[in-house]
């Protein structure tokens, strides 16, 4: 039983917006993409058969949700088997009709449970607005526009889908009356805002287009999508609580466990460090200082209670032994992830094993979490640093 389809390919072109992963993975002939497949199906051959199936059928899904939990599912997989561990998936937990995603024996002796979970600061509205502007994306990358790439300024994002045709007739239009060497000259002398403009709207999103010169090498190529350049407008990032909220849906999920209890959440995010995961498990970084007449007190560095281990209460949640921290791992990006354990310190059973060797956060003296480098994910699993390659 094979992840991916036995068929020739020969697209050597780029991912379009809109398709789904695994589409893409499925279809591409680049030699990187060959490398992530093949790395996937030997992964699968190594995932117990009686669980294959559903996790197969994740995999292939067009829903990109689905498949990246899978991902995600598969991948720690390998990661333990490769750290020594034995793994058994979805064990039986009595009195509980719910299943853990893995049970696993750390070479030292312990056992411990591993829950994947994916943490995403995008909401559903945005995720369904930016499924509508990849829809225009590749749309535009349809259009013949020999002589000009487009430059495009985004603010806001549309409520409702856009007619794509509409938009590609109001940039033939347009791009069919302009002078190239005049552009050109305009764009040499002034950049992006010497060009002219033209600003379409659309039920709350608003695009600024421009026409950019393409070079004498690439006018009239074939096979070049006209997009250049994509500049997005700005967006307040809720990273911290996208994992805060993961961690916590988890952590009641299976009552009292037995052993150790760790959560892997791969953050969905173009901007997650080491400041996003502390705050999200032990709370907002807050300033406090006292106003009081003839006293002056200098400020003290502090966390609100709004962390998932600490919370309006205090110490909370802790049967979660730790927390496994990814940053936007995706099949391209292993080698170049720096996932981290975070030691919960207030844990009602702590973790001692074998992710330990990975990058680690542990309680030290005087209230601090000490942090040590620990073995990369390309050298665990065996894989040159610039894998998969182009």
């Amino acid at each position: 039983m094979c992840i991916f389809d036995n068929v020739e390919r020969d697209d050597q072109g780029p991912r379009p917006y809109a398709e789904p992963d695994f589409s893409y993975l499925n279809r591409s002939a680049r030699d990187g993409v060959q490398a992530i497949r093949e790395a996937i199906e030997s992964w699968f051959l190594r995932y117990p058969e009686g669980h294959g199936v559903e996790l197969r059928g994740r995999l292939r899904s067009d829903d990109n949700d689905q498949h990246r939990s899978a991902f995600f599912e598969l991948f720690l997989h390998e990661l333990l088997l490769r750290l020594g561990c034995s793994v058994e998936v979805h064990p039986l937990i009595a009195g509980n009709p719910r299943h853990p995603d893995f049970r696993a024996g750390s070479r030292n002796g312990t056992v411990f449970y591993l829950e994947a979970t994916l943490a995403s600061d995008e909401t559903r509205e945005e995720s369904a607005a930016k499924a509508r502007m990849n829809q225009v994306y590749d749309a535009l990358n349809r259009l013949d526009s020999p002589d000009f790439f487009l430059g495009m300024k985004l603010r806001g994002a549309p409520a409702t889908p856009p007619s794509a045709r509409r938009i590609r007739q109001f940039l033939s239009r347009r791009l069919a009356h302009l002078d190239f060497d005049e552009v050109a000259r305009q764009f040499h002398v002034g950049g992006f805002d010497a060009v002219p403009q033209w600003q379409y709207q659309h039920e709350g999103w608003t695009i600024d287009f421009y026409p950019i010169p393409k070079s004498d090498a690439a006018r009239g190529r074939g096979g070049v999508r006209p997009i250049g350049v994509l500049f997005e407008q700005g967006k307040f990032l809720t990273t911290r609580d996208a994992i805060r909220d993961a961690i916590v849906e988890k952590s009641g999920c299976y009552g009292g466990l037995d052993q150790p209890y760790v959560i892997a959440a791969n953050v969905l995010s173009d901007h997650v460090d080491r400041t996003d995961a502390m705050e999200a498990l032990f709370g907002s970084e807050t300033i406090r200082y006292t106003i009081a007449a003839g006293v002056s007190q200098e400020p003290q560095e502090g966390r609100a209670h709004n962390g998932a281990w600490f919370g309006p209460a205090g110490i909370q949640n802790t049967r979660v032994s730790a927390a496994l921290i990814f940053p936007n791992l995706s099949q391209s990006s292993i080698c170049h992830t720096a996932p981290c354990l975070y030691h919960n310190p207030w844990a009602t059973r702590p973790y001692d094993g074998e992710l330990d060797r990975l990058n680690r956060a542990v309680p030290g003296n005087a209230n601090t979490m000490d942090f040590s480098d620990g073995e990369s994910v390309h050298s665990v699993f065996d894989l040159p640093e610039d894998w998969p390659g182009g």
